[in-house]
């Protein structure tokens, strides 16, 4: 079995084997959401595939974060936005937050178990699962797939002791169909926060609808 490898989408997802780990990348911007949010003291992110789910779980205490086509559904607290989310939890404290998007939830619904990852916190992830059989899902949406395969190459690189330009890296994501079609809709601010790298050492780790930091082990992330 190859030690890495990259797949797309739902099928790719569905095809991670019994002996690999799974890692999803959805970097404008799902992943960077869950990484930001984990990052600054919530519990758990819970996905869900629709928007009747996540008001559903307004009332049992959670706040509601989404988007359908980059735009944040009426009656939710977020967008899909590691930036609104910040200004909330200046605000007050966010112990639990529900999300629902166009692409990730879906392709994780078809997961047991996944890690996390983004421009945020590759060096992280890199090291949870260096020299692990790992499929690496990319995935994408109906603006292509760009930006996801550009930090999946950033992170087997990284895995492989290989350096990829850091200017590179935020080029696939900036530069993106994707990235346009957020700054299309005034979303740029979160567009050049994402395309800048490692700024947490998170790893969000997803099992049975729910996300939650990956256990540490001492000598680092295993």
């Amino acid at each position: 079995m190859e030690r890495y490898r990259v797949s797309a989408g739902v099928r790719g997802a569905a095809s991670t084997r019994n002996a690999e780990s799974c890692v999803i990348i959805d970097v404008l911007r799902a992943s960077s959401t869950i990484v930001t949010a984990l990052a600054h003291g919530v519990e758990e992110v819970r996905t869900v595939r629709d928007i009747d789910d996540a008001l559903r779980l307004r009332k049992k205490g959670y706040t509601i974060a989404g988007e359908r086509r980059g735009i944040t559904p009426a009656g939710f607290d977020l967008g899909n936005s590691p930036l609104e989310f910040l200004r909330a939890a200046r605000k007050g404290h966010i112990r639990k937050l529900a999300l629902t998007t166009s692409n990730l939830t879906r392709v994780l619904a078809n997961c047991e178990r996944a890690f996390i990852c983004s421009s945020l916190n590759l060096t992280a992830v890199s090291s949870q699962i260096k020299g692990k059989p790992v499929n690496i899902v990319a995935v994408g949406g109906p603006r292509g797939v760009l930006e996801d395969l550009g930090i999946a190459l950033a992170l087997i690189m990284k895995m492989q002791g290989l350096r990829l330009h850091r200017g590179l890296v935020r080029k696939m994501i900036s530069e993106s169909r994707a990235a346009d079609h957020l700054i299309s809709i005034g979303c740029g601010e979160d567009v050049k926060f994402i395309a800048s790298l490692d700024r947490y050492d998170v790893v969000p780790l997803y099992r049975k609808g729910v996300v939650r930091l990956a256990r540490v082990h001492a000598g680092g992330p295993g």
